[in-house]
């Protein structure tokens, strides 16, 4: 009998929008194709006229291609454990990682934007992302947990402060006990740490 295809995961060569997913899998120990595009050049050229929304991410299992960056991470992750025990569980799960992921947009200027640009990103960052991240403070319970489990959005936290601290942002969360707990779980799993170290950040 032939075996399974892997899934596949398409997106460019580095963390952006399909990280989340990436890390998902890994900590899951679920095999898979992580297909990166060395230019977007390539991409536009090889791979967009395959993606079922002509956008990266995309996904593809058992022959069906999904796009959407938070769809394709929370499929993965309730598929592998990581989601809710119900609907209520799921959509609080969905509004923690939607506000988490326009968090991580907010950061978008300090890798793509032009120099004179990035010093007013940065007065933006430091105004408004301390109060972001102490409603996600709220939002999780002393155990570091958003419901009483590791769940997805763990995952896009630990991406968010990783970035938030490469460009120098990290006393933004400085006061933020409970999130430290939270991507201190993600960060220190081997799995995570082997991915990290071989690929760009």
């Amino acid at each position: 009998m032939a075996s399974e295809a892997k899934p596949k995961l398409y997106y460019f060569d580095g963390p952006g929008k399909a990280e989340v997913t990436r890390l998902i899998l890994v900590a899951a120990g679920k095999e898979f194709e992580d297909i990166r595009f060395s230019s977007f050049e390539e991409w536009t050229t090889k791979y967009k006229a395959d993606s079922p929304l002509g956008l990266a991410p995309y996904y593809e299992e058992g022959g069906v291609k999904i796009g959407g960056s938070l769809c394709i991470a929370r499929l993965v992750a309730e598929a592998n454990g990581l989601g809710g025990s119900n609907c209520i569980e799921n959509a609080l799960l969905s509004s923690y990682a939607d506000l988490i992921s326009d968090m991580i947009s907010k950061l978008y200027p300090f890798k793509f934007g032009p120099e004179d640009k990035k010093e007013e990103a940065k007065k933006e960052c430091l105004k408004n992302m301390p109060a972001k991240f102490a409603q996600l403070e709220k939002s999780i319970k002393d155990d570091g947990t958003f419901l009483g489990k590791p769940s997805w959005p763990d995952f896009l936290l630990s991406q968010l402060c990783q970035e938030t601290i490469q460009y120098q942002l990290g006393d933004t969360f400085k006061d933020c006990p409970k999130i430290g707990k939270v991507t201190a779980r993600v960060d220190s799993n081997p799995k995570i740490q082997e991915f990290r170290a071989k690929h760009k950040k």
